[in-house]
């Protein structure tokens, strides 16, 4: 297994939102941010790093942590500065499902994209949040660790809806 640390720089995505629910934070990822500086380690299979396009491509079993997050994918697509493959600007985990585990809830979805700059993860298609509060089914999850929102849609409205269960007390 390949054991890499990576430092963070900025890149900023732009993409629209079409939010049926946003509040301050429902999913309890606030936490995310106390640990956005801390060290990012990435194990898998195998690396392959692209110079010519800034990339980085590592596959099989790959595992992300940071903190206290643990998050799991198939493959995992980096792109990077002008200081290496160690200059880390964003990521794209997919290739199947992706799952992330922070404190006491977990996370899956389709695809999850991070910018460490702006540290804003999303994750899209078929997303699930659970936590002991209860489940949250959404196309679309974005958690703006610095402004401390989760931000859940169903992304354009195709007759989807976000779908929320919650337990009182929990």
């Amino acid at each position: 297994m390949l054991r890499t640390s990576v430092f963070v720089a900025a890149l900023l995505l732009g993409a629209p939102a079409f939010a049926q629910t946003t509040v301050s934070d429902p999913a309890g990822f606030g936490g995310l941010a106390e640990s956005a500086d801390e060290q990012v380690n990435v194990t898998a299979d195998n690396l392959d790093v692209d110079e010519n396009e800034s990339t980085a491509l590592f596959t099989g079993n790959v595992e992300i942590t940071q903190g206290t997050m643990r998050l799991t994918a198939p493959e995992l697509r980096t792109v990077y500065g002008e200081g290496g493959p160690s200059d880390l600007e964003s990521f794209t985990a997919s290739g199947g499902r992706v799952f992330m585990e922070f404190d006491d809830q977990t996370v899956e979805g389709n695809q999850a994209f991070y910018d460490f700059g702006s540290r804003v993860l999303t994750f899209t298609g078929d997303v699930v949040v659970v936590n002991a509060s209860g489940t949250v089914n959404a196309q679309r999850l974005v958690i703006d660790t610095r402004a401390g929102t989760s931000s859940f849609s169903s992304e354009g409205g195709g007759g989807g809806r976000v779908q929320s269960t919650f337990t009182p007390g929990g």
